[in-house]
């Protein structure tokens, strides 16, 4: 059993409100607390110093006489495995047809064999011995499939495989190269988590034809490199479509005032759409319309196509250039992903359709504003669709239930509603299930939620389950209704919350195994099978780094104050109405001040509330146990090397904002001993001190952003406000509100902390320090704190 399953969890209540008292009452409580968690992790650093001597980065795979499948992700249909082992060794061969041999399914089997640290050759069937082998056969017919929730029998038998297992003789037969490719990633998973392979059989084929992940690149872009290597990590979890929001990252000949600094030719989204389909993965460009586009009309060229003239959030859908527009980027888009089968037409939350004065008199006259906004996206659609494009769009609000038939029946609706799902059944629109694994958190996703006083995530999601069980109870939900012609699931993370998206790819593993099988998988055991699959067997409680993890993220948004924001412009509307109100951001109460002269402290409160103080004093030794988790998990990594640096980083967000709301209360009473001090000098000495913690807090600050920064940017592209001769745009969402676009580069993650106002602070207290230093003739300070800079 993991040690960190012995430690008390943090789950006391914490307030959200700038209440202030002694926080000693409390953390006094908590001490038998803390020094049982000190314990245990102090049992763990022995623990791991014995394993080290016995583990390293070459010894990637182990023998088990647990579950054979623990490491299979999806979970195959059918599985018949004995207790009879056998193993592979180098003296076996890759048996295979010459086409077959060039082949990706071939490639694959081969490279992950070598990956694990074996080395096959290639053999024909001609040149075939007597060798023991694993034997490779794409045979239309030859693998029968039973039930599935698509009724599109043809595309799930080209996905369909069967894996036979016996010692000297390894089978995978397929009715497609495609669903040759899935059994040669199954057969990989049981090769990587057992020195010796299970005898017996698996017949395998998909419950949906697509199982398509959204990459949201909208305030960041991954390195061709990077992405290359995501859609490739995709494919081995059977994840076969592949959907990403670029914005101004895509290098738009019909629209290049949106072109970012950094953003990929065309010619590299061809590429990057060639490596996916060779993995079998469709690349579907996305692009919002008529909503979510300030990426465009912030700029002074678009303004004209607004719906409302100092909004920046939605084009005018009556207004002939915004079609104009549109169609020439997504045509860009088309040519340059030749081959890939979708296209997302983003119809989301275009609240104000219809609403404006310009467009009133249209949707009156089509009967609604619903059918105005089904108008324009059936006209988008259908020229989509004339270039070749299935194209997915989203079937909400404000489209009613009498607005359907106005829509193409070519197109499919990725969000499902189980009060309108059978009319777009009847209007002949298949459906996906929309599910995410993140929705507007952001440091890192809620796959355990950290149990407070309120049943309700800020995000609006239910706190008493986790993201895992909330994707697969939507899926499993949906698919047993039966009111839609099903054909595929899709799994979100929104980036746009400021996270990094390496994060999503538990919800995106496990969220696409739903929509392959989600026979007798439970949520707890698609988390387990992902931490085998993904961190490889010797992967040492990697579940407990995601629930410190979760649960510390969670504490980092709630653990500070929300204040009404002065910070940024108004937001100038919501789903209901317009109206401008100010958007909210976080701060603490501040410092206290010393009285000159005397050098009292007048305030008594704490800028950390008692409940938060102890939370933050309880999580400190977790976040160290989580750290020294992941240096331990990097030795064993393999593949996932770059992985395990990004929740490391996220590790120490956490972590200095831990310290941080330490390290004030600490101040505090620094301040106080100063007041009360025996002499001139003992105060002087104590003011110091919190000078200093607070210098040290910058430096804390500085050194985890720089962290931070140097992993994040070793897959994505710098942001920065000028590169390649173009130049980004700064301006805000004027009704969303993204952290990310607040700042041109990642400080965005330090940004109540650069509002917090310790700067005035210092100069307050040092100049109060000098004025009593000089009147007892003491050493005066020149030392700055420059707050803002962190560069």
């Amino acid at each position: 059993m993991p040690i960190f399953q012995n430690i008390p969890k943090t789950n006391a209540p914490f307030k959200v409100t700038a209440e202030s008292s002694n926080p000693y009452e409390l953390a006094l409580q908590n001490f038998i607390l803390i020094a049982r968690i000190i314990f245990l992790v102090c049992l763990f650093f022995l623990d791991i110093s014995t394993t080290n001597a016995q583990v390293n980065g070459s010894q990637l795979r182990t023998t088990s006489n647990g579950d054979p499948s623990s490491g299979l992700l999806p979970l195959p249909q059918k599985m018949e495995l004995t207790e009879k082992k056998f193993p592979i060794t180098k003296n076996w061969k890759i048996v295979t047809d010459p086409a077959l041999a060039k082949e990706q399914p071939t490639i694959s089997l081969q490279e992950g064999l070598k990956e694990a640290g074996l080395t096959l050759s290639i053999a024909t069937q001609n040149a075939y011995g007597s060798s023991p082998a694993i034997r490779l056969v794409v045979e239309k017919g030859s693998v029968s499939i039973e039930a599935s929730v698509d009724t599109n029998r043809t595309a799930i038998e080209r996905q369909a495989y069967r894996l036979s297992l016996k010692s000297g003789h390894v089978t995978i037969t397929a009715n497609a190269s495609q669903g040759l490719y899935y059994g040669v990633q199954t057969f990989l998973q049981l090769y990587r988590s057992h020195a010796q392979l299970p005898e017996g059989e698996i017949t395998d084929w998909p419950n949906v034809e697509v199982r398509m992940i959204y990459w949201d690149d909208a305030h960041h872009l991954e390195k061709l490199s990077a992405l290359k290597r995501i859609i490739r990590q995709a494919s081995t979890y059977k994840i076969n479509a592949f959907s990403i929001k670029l914005e101004g990252h895509f290098n738009y000949k019909s629209a290049p005032a949106i072109v970012e600094p950094y953003a990929l030719s065309p010619a590299e989204y061809q590429e990057l759409a060639d490596f996916a389909k060779a993995h079998y993965v469709d690349l579907v460009p996305f692009l919002d319309a008529p909503a979510h586009v300030s990426f465009i009309l912030k700029h002074p060229e678009y303004r004209k196509l607004r719906l409302i003239d100092d909004i920046n959030y939605q084009f005018s859908v009556t207004n002939p250039g915004t079609y104009k527009l549109l169609d020439a980027m997504f045509s860009e888009l088309i040519n340059a992903s030749k081959g890939s089968k979708y296209i997302i037409l983003s119809n989301d939350e275009a609240y104000y359709t219809g609403k404006a004065p310009s467009e009133k008199p249209m949707a009156d006259s089509l009967g609604g504003n619903g059918r105005l906004l089904a108008w324009f996206v059936k006209k988008l659609a259908d020229r989509l669709h004339e270039q070749g494009r299935t194209v997915l769009f989203w079937g909400e609000f404000p489209l009613r239930k009498e607005d359907i038939t106005s829509l193409p029946s070519h197109m499919v609706n990725g969000v499902y509603n189980n009060a309108i799902a059978a009319d777009y059944k009847n209007h002949g629109i298949r459906q996906f299930v929309y599910t995410a694994t993140q929705g507007a958190e952001p440091i890192f996703p809620n796959y355990y939620p950290l149990h407070t006083q309120t049943a309700v995530m800020a995000d609006g999601s239910d706190r008493s389950s986790g993201r895992v069980a909330d994707m697969m109870r939507e899926i499993n939900t949906a698919f047993s209704e039966n009111l839609s012609s099903f054909t595929g699931v899709v799994i979100a993370g929104w980036a746009d919350a400021g996270l990094h998206p390496e994060t999503f790819w538990l919800g995106y593993a496990t969220g696409t195994a739903a929509g392959w099988n989600s026979k007798n998988l439970t949520p707890a055991d698609a988390s387990a099978r992902f931490m085998n699959a993904f961190y490889g067997p010797t992967q040492k409680d990697m579940d407990s780094v995601y629930r410190v993890l979760s649960e510390q993220a969670e504490f980092h948004t709630e653990s500070w104050d929300w204040i009404p924001s002065t910070w940024r412009p108004m937001i100038k509307g919501n789903s209901d109405s317009l109206f401008a109100h100010p958007e909210r951001d976080q701060t603490l109460p501040l410092l206290p001040v010393p009285d000159p002269g005397t050098l009292a402290i007048s305030n008594k409160n704490y800028p950390v509330n008692a409940e938060r103080f102890a939370t933050a004093q309880a999580m400190l030794p977790q976040n160290e146990y989580a750290l020294q988790l992941l240096r331990e998990n990097k030795l064993r990594a393999g593949s996932q090397f770059y992985n395990l640096e990004v929740l490391e980083s996220v590790a120490a967000i956490c972590g200095q904002n831990l310290r941080m709301l330490v390290a004030l209360n600490k101040a505090t009473d620094l301040l106080q001993k100063a007041s009360t001090a025996a002499s001139p000098a003992q105060a002087i000495k104590q003011l110091d001190a919190a000078m200093e913690l607070v210098n040290k807090l910058k430096q804390q600050r500085d050194s985890m952003l720089a962290l931070v920064t140097r992993v994040w940017y070793k897959e994505w592209q710098p942001l920065v406000e000028e590169a390649n001769g173009r130049k980004f745009l700064h301006q805000v969402d004027d009704i969303k509100d993204h952290q990310p676009v607040r700042t041109t580069d990642l400080s965005y993650l330090i940004y109540r902390e650069l509002h917090y106002p310790l700067e005035r602070w210092w100069d307050d207290v040092k100049k109060i320090r000098n004025d009593y230093a000089q009147k007892h003739n003491l050493p005066l300070t020149n030392k700055e704190l420059d707050w803002q800079q962190y560069k």
